[in-house]
């Protein structure tokens, strides 16, 4: 045996020893280095794709590739020519992919005869060097295409092939485009033509980046082409922003070869660009959520913890902590709905945006609470900002919304102070200037939702005292306290307050109710009972509001309870403010006139009403009959 056959089987015998090592090997890529532009080949492309390590093994074949075979793309994974190929066009195929590797010259259209199965092809096979981001040789890339019939139609052949590559160029949806070693076009396809603005793809010959992009970018363009001509370097998907002159700008993943003559010379780059725009604003969006509260747009509690690590440092000293707590938010949800509650939130919100500062990393800390972290500044610096938000929430409310947040403020100023303490100073503050607050605030919203309660109604102010004078009378009778008496004349006004929580239309519906619809309003002093447990002034007669539609024989609701289980202020306001509903016109009766009146409470005296409130309240009735 000679030696150069002795060589060769040394070679084969490693080769084969190593593809059995690595049969498996299907993670070789990283996800960098698997551009669309060769999925895009490889998924377009009728022609044999692979693509080989630095020991010619198959780590990537195309499924015509396989199918020429008569196998699965997974076949060939980790093997190379010698498990399906004579030994002598192996050999041929292996010496000359190390020359490429060692040399970095490509071999481009090298006609090769193939015999296989007994059949005999004539293929065109082009291997060019695989780089990896660093420059470095990690293996080629080939792509054979089956050229039989041109070897003996070599004309007709030629013109498929060409046009084979047109359509290729024309039907891709990716830009694609080669420009010779000045960054000069030499050919674009019709995609690339499109993004440019242009009718024909040859409009662009000789032109450059500056003829279509902002200067910004074209000039980074070139400084990138440039490296990869000089270099022989490509570059991978790049994301990049292209920006325009006259036109919004668009993201963009690009990856631009170097493109070689037969000899292996640089003559230019070839470049495939792909639209990412939508993938780029999806993946912003993302990363604002993270990192922002989406209903008021502030950061969040995470971004801000975040941030207090990164700010808690020697060099941002006095570092100072502004916290705020909303007030009345609880009873304005309860009164009005979330979606109001919501409202009054972002509102609280765009004041604490105003008067902070842009430097000043300001979050939403909780459900009504908010935080803000101030770089180098004093508590007397602070306490401007908090005054400034004061006097915003004056300004800016309204009868039926006013604003307003309790704060307090506390400043780390020395190194070895702990932020966390800091914090909860600044948080105790907050709740001490709450208790203070929150009362005069509640009584505001309670006033505010007593004025909504009389919108819409007609009695006159007469009226109005002339119920709450009965109610009077009538507790006194029964001996109530003067807090008992102040609480029943507040009962009178507010009674019907979970009515703000159901929808306009409901309550002014001016025929009968759905079944539906009174489902709903059979809800009333429960959320009546929800509203008064908000507040502090309401609070006393919570129990009263929800028990206001009970009847005295235990057929009401909601809790059908019955007698003196009733609180004696709902007993009292439901014959006051029954006796209101029947002096007034309704869409399904006319007001009844005071006989009807009495008639009506002695029929249901016991039923519906208490007999000894409907006793005493008619005794006071037929006092003013007879003046």
């Amino acid at each position: 045996m000679t030696s150069k056959e002795t060589n060769k089987k040394v070679t084969k015998k490693a080769v084969k020893s190593n593809s059995i090592n690595n049969k498996n090997n299907n993670n070789f890529f990283s996800n960098n280095e698997q551009s669309d532009l060769f999925q895009n080949l490889i998924n377009n492309i009728p022609d044999h794709i692979y693509i080989k390590d630095t020991n010619s093994r198959f780590i990537m074949v195309n499924k015509t590739k396989a199918s020429f075979s008569g196998k699965k793309p997974s076949d060939f994974i980790g093997k190379t020519d010698f498990d399906f190929f004579p030994e002598n066009e192996s050999e041929i195929y292996f010496n000359d992919e190390k020359r490429i590797m060692e040399t970095g010259i490509p071999v481009i259209d090298k006609v090769e005869k193939l015999v296989y199965n007994g059949n005999e092809y004539w293929m065109s096979s082009s291997k060019i060097p695989w780089f990896d981001k660093n420059g470095n040789i990690m293996g080629i890339m080939g792509i054979s295409r089956d050229i039989t019939e041109r070897k003996n139609l070599e004309d007709e052949l030629l013109g498929r092939e060409k046009n084979f590559f047109n359509a290729l160029m024309d039907n891709i949806t990716e830009s694609i485009f080669f420009k010779d070693t000045k960054s000069r076009f030499v050919r674009i396809n019709k995609a690339c033509a499109k993004k440019f603005g242009i009718d024909k793809p040859e409009e662009a010959i000789g032109k450059t980046d500056f003829d279509f992009f902002s200067e910004e970018h074209a000039s980074q363009a070139y400084r990138d082409e440039q490296y990869v001509i000089k270099s022989g370097k490509a570059i991978i998907d790049l994301e990049e922003k292209e920006t325009y002159e006259n036109k919004a700008d668009r993201w963009a993943s690009t990856s631009k070869i170097p493109w070689r003559d037969d000899n292996g010379n640089i003559i230019g780059i070839f470049g495939i660009t792909r639209d990412i725009t939508e993938k780029k604003k999806a993946e912003e969006k993302i990363e604002y959520l993270s990192f922002h509260d989406v209903l008021t747009g502030l950061y969040n509690r995470a971004f801000f913890e975040e941030e207090l690590k990164r700010l808690n440092t020697d060099r941002q000293l006095p570092l100072t902590i502004v916290m705020g707590d909303v007030n009345g938010l609880k009873l304005i949800n309860d009164a009005y709905g979330h979606i109001k509650g919501d409202e009054f939130l972002v509102e609280i919100a765009d004041i604490l945006k105003d008067s902070f500062r842009k430097e000043d990393i300001l979050s939403r800390w909780g459900g009504d609470e908010f935080i803000a972290i101030l770089p180098k500044t004093t508590t007397r610096d602070a306490q401007k900002v908090v005054k400034r938000i004061k006097d915003s929430c004056k300004k800016r409310a309204t009868t039926e919304m006013p604003l307003s947040i309790s704060l307090g403020v506390a400043t780390k100023k020395k190194p070895e102070e702990d932020i966390e303490e800091v914090i909860k100073k600044a948080e105790d503050k907050m709740y001490k200037n709450k208790l203070l607050e929150s009362k005069s605030i509640n009584e505001q919203l309670v006033e505010s939702l007593k004025e909504n309660l009389r919108k819409g109604e007609l009695d006159s102010e007469e009226h109005s005292l002339k119920l709450r004078e009965y109610a009077l009378l009538i507790g006194e009778r029964l001996g109530l306290s003067n807090i008992k008496l102040e609480e029943l004349k507040l009962l009178i006004d507010v009674y019907n307050i979970g009515k703000l929580a159901l929808a306009d239309e409901i309550m002014a519906k001016p025929g009968r109710l759905t079944n539906k619809e009174w489902e709903l309003v059979k809800k009333l002093p429960e959320y009546g009972y929800r509203i008064a447990e908000s507040s502090e002034k309401l609070k006393p007669i919570a129990e009263a509001i929800l028990s206001h539609y009970e009847w005295y024989n235990g057929s009401g609701y909601p809790r059908g309870i019955k007698g003196e289980e009733i609180p004696l202020l709902s007993r009292i306001s439901f014959v006051i403010n029954s006796y209101d509903a029947m002096t007034k016109n309704r869409p399904y009766r006319k007001k009844m006139t005071k006989s009807e009146i009495i008639k009506e409470f002695k029929k249901f005296s016991g039923t519906q009403f208490d007999p000894e409130v409907v006793n005493i309240f008619l005794s006071l009735l037929e006092k003013d009959l007879e003046r």
